[in-house]
């Protein structure tokens, strides 16, 4: 067994590194929030501590040496070093873990039940409804004698710090020269492309311009250049990287550029290698993966996993409209380190898009409209004070 503490701005950030350092299979032991650096005591950050631990099934070369060191000092001097003291320390937590999950699992008869199920219902998945659990209970010691709205409000609190850790508040990078949608067929990237540029246009008055590399899909190209005409805004073409220069050239003039990528089937590696392809311009970048919420979870994570070798900054989810099941939206923040920045819920352009709001998630995963979720104000002050 392997336990490893690590100090974190947010648990997406912890992920990633624990899965780099110890494997799919390690397990989150405990979190806990602390204030960290500063000066004289002031202007301290909140950071998040994160024990993790995983089986080593194959011991690496330098855990190796580590053991044939131990192994050459005397029995007595070893039985007074800090690797007992460790050992001791990791089996009391192993302990306090077994009983975290056991109480999750007997948790049917709580109060907590009800919401569990309906998390599950979601699709929300085990890691994340355990970790659920665990937060709620932690910040509600007396759990047992509250009122079943203000259990509703403790869950509905950790679902918002949750999408909090996992959202990019600013949306686009204005800094940017190109904005890049990537994503399989069928997501919606021609129209959130429209959205998201007609909003800079109107909203922000830059002057944008389109860019699309789509046209294995006539229809696509198509329907880029009737936005293009309704935006008045000039539209460039590439068929392949070598287009790029003269399709710059054509929108040099332009604060922004929007990318319309091709939509393919990216469980196939030779469709990855062609994004990366696409990608590899000089011009300063964001790339969204652009996903729909009508799609499996299981899918999804194929798709994330697959494009883990492109250089995706954030993501978009669409089709908020289409679906009544959105625990893959709390999955993604909470396995993979891309912020969120835009959600999508019609096809109007370009209202219906907007950024991403922990509330609106909350409440649509939850089931609760916005007089049960509780006041605005109510729900920030429990925010804050996690």
């Amino acid at each position: 067994m392997k336990i490893k503490r690590y100090i974190v701005d947010s648990l997406p950030q912890a992920i990633q590194q624990i899965r780099l350092e110890l494997g799919e299979n390690a397990v989150i032991l405990n979190t806990n929030e602390k204030k960290t650096g500063g000066f004289l005591g002031l202007f301290k950050k909140k950071q998040l501590e994160v024990i993790a631990a995983s089986e080593v099934a194959n011991p690496t070369h330098e855990q190796k040496k580590e053991k044939q060191e131990e192994a050459t000092v005397p029995t007595p001097m070893r039985t007074e070093t800090e690797v007992l003291k460790r050992l001791s320390h990791m089996e009391e937590m192993l302990k306090n873990f077994s009983k975290e999950n056991d109480s999750f699992t007997d948790s049917s008869a709580g109060k907590l039940q009800k919401w569990i199920d309906r998390l599950e219902d979601q699709e929300v998945d085990k890691a994340v409804i355990q970790f659920i659990v665990k937060k709620v209970k932690a910040q509600n010691p007396h759990l047992e004698q509250q009122t079943e709205l203000e259990i509703q409000e403790a869950v509905f609190s950790v679902l918002i710090q949750l999408f909090e850790d996992g959202i990019s508040r600013e949306g686009l990078d204005p800094s940017v020269n190109i904005i890049t949608l990537l994503g399989p067929t069928g997501v919606g990237k021609t129209t959130t492309i429209a959205k998201l540029a007609s909003r800079q246009v109107l909203y922000q008055r830059k002057k944008v311009g389109f860019l699309t590399a789509d046209t294995f899909r006539i229809a696509a190209v198509e329907q880029l250049k009737t936005y293009a005409n309704i935006l008045n805004i000039p539209i460039g073409v590439v068929e392949s990287p070598r287009d790029f220069k003269v399709a710059f050239d054509h929108l040099k003039n332009c604060q922004m550029i929007f990318m319309d990528s091709a939509g393919r089937n990216y469980l196939e590696e030779q469709y990855i290698e062609e994004i990366n392809d696409f990608l590899s311009h000089s011009l300063k970048q964001e790339n969204h993966l652009v996903l729909s919420m009508t799609s499996r979870w299981k899918d999804m994570q194929q798709i994330v996993d697959r494009m883990k070798s492109v250089k995706i900054d954030k993501m978009i989810l669409t089709k908020w409209d289409e679906s009544t099941c959105y625990g893959a939206a709390l999955n993604l923040l909470y396995h993979y380190p891309y912020p969120l920045s835009f959600i999508s819920m019609g096809q109007g352009v370009p209202e219906d898009i907007i950024v991403a709001d922990p509330q609106f998630m909350a409440k649509k995963i939850l089931g609760v409209d916005e007089d049960e979720a509780g006041s605005s104000t109510e729900a920030a002050r429990i925010v804050s004070a996690i």
